[in-house]
């Protein structure tokens, strides 16, 4: 069957269900009315016969005078009553009225009839109508389905699977324009995906290169304590000294690839509260003193600035910036601390020194984990982990970093905090 004759077929089930549901309202409406006729003419001529004497109570009869053939009957239908107050019997012809009656209910049923037959006309051509939508819906699938062409999409099937995601340069190009967006999105996910295992890969690379060094160190001080180390004190104190200072970078470098595994799976979890960066820097610049006599740290008098924030973690992004200083720059040199809000109201704590400073090109990576430049490389006590637990720290609070730099001259860097209300903070510029 065709779609239009199934359209077809359904219009004229629905028209068939709403026609036949107006018949038995007509039926209903028919008798409702023959009843009430017939009970008011009864009424009538009972109020007619006994005027004030009339009772609901009457007693009521009705009988056929000179029974005939079937369809005479209402011609000798006699209707009679007495009240109980009076004993004449007072009969009335039923005749006349029935054949009236025969006559109107004739007409009524012609007329609805007539409004039947219009009724079901018009009825199909709405129900066809209302139908029309979902006619052209089914004509548009099928255009769909004759213009549509699945073998396009095995062949997209068909190169995804013989993908060679190992290579650099995997993409997939079907070279039909209708599949191009598909095509995208999916080179998109494929580059997206070679990224990060790069960067996996490197991290691991170079995770297990910082951590061969000690371990070689270790080693070698572990052979020298047995060949020479046992009769020797002097060779077993410099052993245990070096075994003991690599054990101890060791050890911080696990605790930094620590942090950042935790960081990276979301399990680094922050405390945000209102924090007082001055009192922040005023606590590393204390401690740093202790650390390194030698080196002068300055921190200019300045009133408190607040920042929201997890006062650990900012603290120990303060004290990451401050040993980079140290390490790039001599001994006697001066470190400087400050803390101001900037022109767009932003939270921010510098840390400056006047060391050996970066070239321009090491600037975008200095936050790329394990990252050092050949010149840093030659410095000692550096993992290349510091400054990307800082970013990822500073990215945790919606910060950034602001780097000043220039070789032979040193380095300047700021983090910048959302604006936070201050109490009795100046605002300066950087």
């Amino acid at each position: 069957m065709s779609e239009t004759r199934r359209m077809t077929s359904t219009a004229a089930r629905i028209n068939r269900s709403f026609t036949l549901r107006l018949v038995g309202v007509l039926f209903w409406v028919n008798i409702f009315v023959l009843t009430l006729t017939v009970v008011s003419w009864c009424y009538t001529q009972e109020k007619a016969a006994l005027a004030e004497y009339w009772q609901p109570n009457l007693s009521r009869r009705v009988a056929v005078s000179s029974p005939g053939r079937w369809y005479d009957w209402p011609e000798s239908l006699v209707y009679s009553f007495k009240s109980p107050l009076q004993e004449d019997v007072h009969s009335v012809q039923g005749g006349p009225f029935f054949r009236q009656v025969a006559h109107l209910l004739a007409v009524l049923l012609c007329a609805e009839a007539l409004l039947i037959l219009s009724d079901y006309g018009a009825g199909r051509r709405k129900a066809e109508r209302l139908l029309t939508p979902l006619r052209q819906m089914a004509e548009t699938a099928r255009t769909l389905d004759r213009t549509f062409d699945t073998r396009k999409y095995h062949d997209l099937e068909e190169a995804i699977s013989n993908l060679e995601v190992s290579t650099e340069d995997a993409r997939i190009e079907t070279g039909d324009r209708d599949l191009k967006g598909m095509e995208d999105a999916i080179n998109g996910l494929l580059r997206r995906t070679q990224d990060a295992y790069r960067t996996q890969t490197r991290f691991v690379s170079d995770a297990s290169h910082e951590l061969r060094t000690p371990i070689s160190v270790i080693r070698g001080y572990a052979d020298m304590l047995d060949r020479w180390g046992k009769n020797d004190e002097k060779v077993r104190d410099e052993a245990i000294a070096a075994i003991r200072k690599e054990a101890d970078s060791m050890q911080r470098l696990v605790e930094q690839l620590l942090f950042l595994a935790r960081g990276d799976s979301g399990r680094q979890s922050l405390e945000i509260r209102r924090v007082d960066l001055t009192g922040i820097a005023r606590e590393i610049c204390e401690e740093m003193r202790l650390v390194d006599p030698q080196r002068e740290f300055l921190l200019p008098e300045q009133q408190p600035v607040y920042a929201q924030g997890d006062a650990g973690m900012l603290k120990q992004t303060a004290r990451i910036l401050v040993e980079n200083a140290m390490r790039y720059s001599a001994e006697g040199d001066h470190i400087t601390l400050r803390t101001f809000l900037n022109e767009k109201g932003e939270s921010c704590l510098c840390v400056q020194d006047n060391g050996i400073g970066m070239r321009a090109e090491d600037v975008p990576h200095i936050f790329e984990r394990f990252y050092r430049s050949d010149r840093a490389r030659k410095r000692e006590g550096g993992t290349g982990l510091g400054l990307s637990i800082a970013k990822w720290i500073a990215d945790a609070h919606n910060a950034y970093f602001d780097v000043i730099t220039r070789e032979g001259v040193g380095t300047r860097i700021t983090l910048c905090l959302p604006p936070c209300p201050q109490e009795e903070a100046i605002r300066e510029h950087a």
